[in-house]
């Protein structure tokens, strides 16, 4: 066994390591591609997305900021044939000037019938984990499975939705190396 070969290997293997360790440390989450709007909103601020319309106001609550507001589906923006909001998870980031993820709040909701009046209350505490005070904005994000209550029915009304009949819809944060 030569001995040189067998060290110069292991420190290929070390540096390797280290590189995908050192990578792994510079992950961040951002939602740079996300709108957004100040954190701190004392009137009521709208930010609107491909399937919902963020109505929120936002404080200041000990360390962090509380969010609340309602979500309100696009209903024009969906299928035609869409009448139900099987499930959703609604997400709110607290970010940087450069869209870096600073805090983050996911709540899942139950599934409802889409039309007027249909909305989804939410309220979120975002706390900057050992940032100060800074120049923070609020995102949002969403995932929603939509579906049909006419195709529930037509196989079974308490089931799952059948397959091909729902619709899948999502914005949210990004995982960057």
């Amino acid at each position: 066994m030569d001995v040189a070969r067998l060290f110069g290997g292991c420190r290929l293997v070390v540096l390797a390591g280290l590189l995908l360790g050192l990578l792994a440390g510079c992950a961040r989450t951002t939602v740079s591609h996300l709108e957004s709007r100040p954190v701190v909103a004392a009137t009521p601020t709208t930010l609107a997305m491909k399937y919902f319309r963020f109505e929120f106001t936002g404080k200041p609550a000990g360390d962090g900021y509380r969010i609340h507001g309602r979500a309100v589906p696009i209903v024009d923006a969906l299928p035609p044939w869409v009448d139900r909001l099987e499930e959703l998870t609604l997400a709110a980031y607290l970010r940087n000037p450069a869209g870096e993820v600073i805090a983050t709040s996911e709540k899942p909701y139950k599934g409802m019938a889409l039309g007027e009046g249909a909305v989804v209350p939410f309220e979120f505490d975002l706390s900057p984990a050992g940032d100060a005070a800074g120049n923070y904005a609020i995102s949002f994000g969403y995932k929603a499975i939509f579906g049909s209550q006419k195709a529930r029915n037509a196989v079974a009304p308490k089931g799952p939705p059948p397959a091909g009949a729902v619709f899948f819809a999502g914005e949210g944060a990004v995982r960057m190396q």
